[in-house]
């Protein structure tokens, strides 16, 4: 197998990182929100994410394409939430102007933090937002803090550490997710009809139609237990559901994450996340446009203003000083 590299790449016109390990190659382009663009096998036709036209597409509609960091993730109903310490207005960019969606960190460059190749032989670049009184959302978001975010590429696949830093001196509210787009089929000749998703979903949440919690949890349909076994087949019918994480067994362990499975080839993507992320949002927009989303998060939509305790939404905040971390990993399972 081929030594690891790292190199600039351009991914159309958006300056990008090209890392190859292990017969992975990840391309992500830091200067539109350090969004993963792809994630591929090159020698075994196989590309896991969703990847967009051009510079232009993952510009205006980066949260629909490979793996953008939203800070916080889903719906801030009418931008408006409140803490003890303070109160927040946010802007209201989600696409009907009337709430705060997805923040603003997946849309703006990043910087190189560090890169290099580690002594075992895997890749890994270092990627820096850095949040100080000069920063965009300063203005409405009065913290200063650091969100690091580093990939590791080897023959275990990619692994996905992040690490928010509060620099301010007052808590930091804040929610973490990803807004995972994977590819179906990730076969260079599969067929969706073949394709299973499975998720580690524990319970629904209630959602209004503007798809944030009502702040009541449901058990599972009987359609989406299957998300818990065989899976659920991924695109056809258009898919939206909102829930709670919780462990399932797989491979005779417990197991937090999803995983989409070519059942005709038993080739699996798997998309292990730590359980801090207690939380999914499942989509995949009308059904038709080859894609699903399993979304991890670390609160419920709309979590500041959800009727219910904190230790059910997920609603946190980080201390003057402190940092917070979390990992995610995905890596191909031939079976």
């Amino acid at each position: 197998m081929s030594q690891a590299s790292i190199q600039r790449v351009h991914f159309d016109d958006a300056p990008a990182i090209q890392i190859d390990a292990g017969g992975y190659r990840a391309v992500i382009a830091h200067s539109v929100g350090s969004n993963m663009v792809e994630l591929s096998r090159p020698g075994d036709g196989l590309s896991f994410l969703r990847t967009p036209e051009n510079g232009e597409t993952l510009r205006q509609k980066s949260q629909r394409y490979g793996l953008p960091p939203l800070f916080p993730p889903n719906r801030i109903i009418d931008g408006k939430f409140a803490t003890p310490y303070r109160r927040y207005e946010l802007p209201l960019n989600s696409s009907d102007g009337a709430h705060f969606m997805h923040g603003i960190l997946h849309k703006r460059p990043w910087q190189i933090h560090s890169a290099g190749i580690l002594e075992n032989g895997a890749a890994e670049v270092v990627f820096l937002m850095e949040m100080g009184q000069d920063g965009e959302m300063f203005s409405y978001f009065p913290h200063e803090f650091t969100y690091e975010l580093a990939y590791t590429l080897s023959e275990k696949g990619l692994h996905q550490q992040v690490r928010i830093t509060n620099q301010s001196g007052e808590p930091m509210p804040f929610g973490v997710g990803f807004h995972t787009a994977l590819r179906v089929p990730f076969h260079e000749e599969g067929r969706e009809e073949d394709y299973r998703l499975a998720i580690s979903v524990a319970e629904q949440w209630e959602v209004t139609p503007l798809f944030v919690s009502t702040g009541k949890l449901l058990p599972l349909s009987e359609s989406d237990r299957a998300l818990r076994g065989e899976g659920i087949r991924p695109t056809g019918t258009p898919y939206a559901n909102h829930f709670t994480g919780g462990p399932m067994e797989r491979g005779g362990k417990p197991f937090y994450g999803a995983a989409l499975t070519d059942t005709r080839r038993n080739i699996s993507l798997v998309y292990e996340v730590d359980p801090k992320y207690g939380h999914w949002t499942v989509w995949n927009d009308d059904g038709l446009s080859g894609f699903v989303c399993p979304e991890p998060q670390t609160w419920a939509n709309n979590a500041p203003n959800v009727d219910a305790p904190e230790s059910l939404t997920g609603f946190q905040l980080l201390a003057p000083g402190q940092s917070w971390h979390a990992w995610t990993r995905m890596y191909a399972e031939f079976n």
